[in-house]
């Protein structure tokens, strides 16, 4: 028995010690293509953001939705995460972000981010908390005690139907900025949950489980005319006017929520690759999905953003890309736009008519 058991413990050992060697001994980025997989939290949902937190990193990326093939496009990028593991190199805000991935600079070096950009333009502290919801907003300590003037809630056009109600998970939120808090205050504590969540993210194993699936099992991502998108021809299906009056309620309730605690709300969508780029799609639908939104959210009187005509114009006019061709996320031109047209309309300049779009597409260049 004393023998198995010896016999088991080397068979064993090597399955032990390799995580182990993976999160002490290599490299953070050894195994993955992007610093976001690098840095993200995995399973220590007890830390109190999205990444790893006072970390610098440059890396070469690869786009999420080819990565490891021929259709890569690799793209040198910089990372900073503040002392509650969000992408800033600060945590001053005057103005607040709240997003998906896209607010956070999804294959975008740091410059290049919305918050850095429009903090530039705007002359005023931007704070990307992304990603992040309404909730974990409203459940985090620091802001009650120092709040933002604006918050800007943005979100990628297909995952705007996804969108959490007010209070969803409201204690959770709470609870983590609790934990958060505590472990952020003790070096070790940090090292250590960070250590732990690195271990279990097993990066040799998922790295091997993807090359395998890529060669010989489904295909991730979707190509047309040399373009990938993540959702196809799907991404621009028609919506319900019911679907698209929850969707106002929603963020209705977002505006009332921000109101009492004297803080101003802005909408941002961020419209789909698919979107903009219809007319390489077998159909050539044009979705009208965001222009159906924003015209029942501006009779509600929510403030809103309208990046869809602006990136229209610099994709179908002025023939620039606005997302990588191996990346479902937006580029650094079109976060350049985006940042212009929030800085207009939170110094009550924003443009309402195609004109004054060509002459902010003038001021992007």
């Amino acid at each position: 028995m004393k023998k198995l058991l010896r016999k088991l413990a080397l068979l064993v050992l090597p399955f032990v010690l390799w995580p182990l060697i993976e999160a002490i001994v290599l490299p953070m980025n050894f195994f993955t293509f992007r610093i976001w997989e690098t840095i993200s939290v995995n399973s220590m949902r007890v830390m109190s953001g999205p990444f790893y937190p006072n970390m610098h990193m440059k890396m070469e990326e690869e786009g999420e939705l080819a990565p490891h093939t021929k259709y890569a496009e690799k793209k040198l990028v910089e990372w900073y995460t503040d002392p509650y593991g969000y992408r800033n190199r600060d945590t001053k805000a005057e103005v607040l972000l709240i997003g998906d991935s896209n607010i956070t600079g999804a294959k975008l070096s740091q410059e290049e981010t919305l918050a850095e950009v429009l903090e530039r333009q705007l002359g005023k502290e931007v704070y990307s908390f992304a990603p992040a919801t309404i909730n974990r907003f409203l459940g985090t300590k620091r802001f009650e005690e120092s709040p933002p003037e604006v918050v800007i809630v943005s979100s990628i056009e297909r995952r705007i139907p996804e969108l959490q109600p007010v209070g969803a998970t409201g204690i959770g939120s709470k609870v983590r900025d609790r934990t958060g808090s505590v472990i952020n205050a003790s070096p070790v504590l940090t090292w250590l949950a960070v250590t732990a969540d690195r271990v279990s993210k097993l990066a040799l194993y998922r790295r091997t489980l993807a090359n395998i699936e890529r060669k010989f099992g489904r295909k991730e991502y979707i190509a047309f005319q040399d373009e990938f998108f993540m959702e196809g021809e799907y991404a621009n299906r028609d919506f319900s006017d019911e679907e698209i009056d929850y969707i106002a309620d929603l963020l209705e309730s977002y505006k009332q929520a921000l109101s009492e605690r004297g803080i101003a709300f802005v909408f941002m969508p961020i419209p789909n690759k698919e979107n903009i780029y219809h007319q390489l799609l077998p159909s050539r639908k044009k979705p009208d999905f965001l222009p159906r939104l924003m015209a029942e959210l501006q009779k509600r009187n929510i403030e809103v953003v309208n990046t869809q005509q602006v990136f229209e114009h610099l994709y179908h006019k002025e023939k620039k890309p606005l997302y990588p061709a191996d990346d479902a996320h937006w580029n650094d031109i079109a976060v350049e736009a985006a940042a212009s047209l929030l800085a207009q309309h939170l110094q009550g300049e924003q443009p309402e008519h195609r004109s004054d779009a060509r002459h902010l597409v003038k001021k992007t260049d």
